[in-house]
């Protein structure tokens, strides 16, 4: 009542000055309180929503150990768990660096209720090396043994020194479950009913999937594993719609049908029409015009004329032209290579007569007739020929039926080149495309794989990419970028990770929100 009488008190004059100071108060107050929010608070990852991704392919068997697919081995990353993730702790035995041990994690379970042990490892690596099974990882754990130490220990025992086989080797090697598979040949592993509703331990499992009258799988749902022993996810809910090919991929994504999607190249990226953002993701993976001097064309056994083949190739423009410059430009199997300034005879290049074999890949393609009007510029003959890439595969790299052949590999976080170096992988199916011979290489690969000091290991790779590179035994592109493009609502992703594979880009998933709460810093 004071108050009120304060104020009746007041001339009118003097009630209005009070009514500006308080609307200048309250102003200030906001606006104070607005910059205090900004510079103390910001957005926070928050669980919820769903998250829709777009795949090209099919899923045929989400099998770690025998993938059909790509799309298997997306899902695989998602449904199960790696040595790595489940491990407690991987001890190295110090004196011959023989034998790594790993302790699992106490009450891992499967997503049926089992409890994750040593056993279900050691079935793993046994089915891997079957040669029933055709594994694709057959190669990553020939000659290594798995012994059981106790439940929860397992020791693996190679045959020599491998300083990577924790980072490249066991980071990868996704765990099956014994209890599901251990009385099924591995011949019918791809006939388990398990096949499309995998038992796994990761931080997702799979709900459902839709099929149509064909049994052509359109949709497969995933919802988060509750009894996962990792971080939780963010995201509760994946979905995942199959399509046939990169166009009804970019169709979806422009209606609103996918949330996300990968691309291995920026070419198709003028399609997308939908607000997004790209993610421009290192890759290991690189790509070189593979020269086979047993073919049959005597001049490419000559250094000068491979070294003119490689002087004559615009590799800026390639990278600008193809991949809107997101793409390393080599000169090398490794970026520790660069460009020579020696003056190289392009001129022995008039008369060449080449042979490009390419994957019916559109950038291998337009790459092979950018090579071929370079070459051609200088007076060579250029013929290219195109080939499924499953052709390739199967038949061209079995009988190494290609004078020139324009192909790509995938180095590992370790850079480990003996897979595609080494004169001992010349025979298919390794991956020695250019049936590379040096001894003093084939030593420093061989001393590189049992170098554990990092410094030192860098200094030799250095030393075996310039000793490859000076060979000439490729014609080394680019490594390009992977695209990762999705709605702006997303977040998480980690920018500076390296893709090996296209299912790496959900070695981080756990990490991935759509939603977001304001937090204190």
């Amino acid at each position: 009542m004071k108050l009120r009488s304060l104020y009746n008190s007041w001339s009118r004059n003097e009630r209005l000055i009070f009514w500006g100071a308080l609307m200048v108060f309250i102003i200030t107050l906001v606006i104070r309180t607005s910059f205090y929010i900004q510079d103390n608070m910001t957005l926070a990852p928050k669980r919820g929503g769903e998250f829709r991704e777009g795949i090209v392919g099919q899923p045929i068997f989400i099998n770690p150990a025998v993938p059909g697919s790509e799309a298997d081995r997306d899902l695989s990353r998602l449904v199960f768990s790696s040595v790595t993730d489940v491990a407690e702790s991987i001890k190295l035995a110090k004196e011959d660096k023989l034998i790594y041990s790993v302790r699992i994690k106490e009450n891992i379970r499967w997503q049926d209720g089992e409890r994750l042990t040593s056993d279900d490892i050691i079935f793993t690596i046994q089915t891997i090396q079957d040669p029933g099974a055709r594994s694709p990882l057959l190669a990553s754990f020939q000659g290594v043994m798995a012994e059981r130490v106790s439940e929860l220990e397992v020791k693996f025992i190679l045959q020599s020194p491998y300083a990577f086989f924790e980072e490249d080797h066991l980071k990868n090697l996704l765990i099956i479950p014994k209890h599901i598979f251990a009385d099924t040949p591995v011949e019918n592993l791809k006939f388990s009913v398990y096949g499309l509703k995998p038992v796994g331990s990761g931080p997702y499992k799979v709900a459902s999937y839709k099929s149509d009258e064909k049994g052509v799988i359109n949709i497969m749902n995933l919802e988060e594993n509750s009894g996962y022993f990792g971080d939780k996810p963010y995201i509760p809910k994946l979905t995942f719609k199959f399509y046939r090919n990169t166009s009804e991929l970019l169709n979806a994504y422009n209606s609103g049908q996918i949330d996300g999607f990968g691309l291995s190249t920026a070419e198709s990226l003028v399609e997308v029409g939908l607000r997004h953002n790209v993610y421009y993701l290192p890759s290991s993976r690189y790509y070189a015009v593979f020269i086979n001097q047993s073919a049959g064309n005597e001049k490419l056994k000559d250094l000068k004329v491979r070294k003119a083949m490689d002087s004559a190739v615009d590799r800026t423009k390639l990278a600008n032209d193809i991949f809107q410059s997101h793409a390393t430009i080599l000169y090398g199997p490794t970026v520790f290579t660069e460009e020579s300034n020696s003056t190289i005879d392009t001129s022995l290049l008039n008369g060449l007569e080449l042979n490009l074999t390419v994957p019916e890949e559109p950038f291998l393609i337009k790459t092979a007739n950018s090579i071929k009007s370079s070459w051609e510029s200088y007076g060579a003959r250029v013929s290219i020929r195109t080939l499924p890439l499953k052709s390739i595969q199967e038949d061209i790299l079995r009988n190494t039926d290609y004078e020139l052949l324009l192909f790509g590999n995938i180095v590992k976080e370790g850079q480990d080149l003996f897979a595609f170096w080494h004169s001992s992988r010349r025979f298919y199916p390794d991956q020695n495309l250019a049936l590379y011979q040096n001894k003093d290489v084939d030593s420093e690969l061989e001393t590189y794989r049992k170098t554990f000091d990092e410094q030192e290991r860098m200094n030799k790779l250095e030393k075996i990419s310039n000793m490859i590179a000076s060979d000439a035994p490729a014609v080394f592109l680019y490594s390009p970028d992977y695209l990762y493009i999705a709605t702006p609502n997303l977040g998480g992703i980690d920018k500076t990770k390296v893709i090996n594979t296209a299912s790496d880009r959900f070695a981080d998933i756990t990490k991935w929100y759509v939603k977001t709460k304001r937090a204190f810093k």
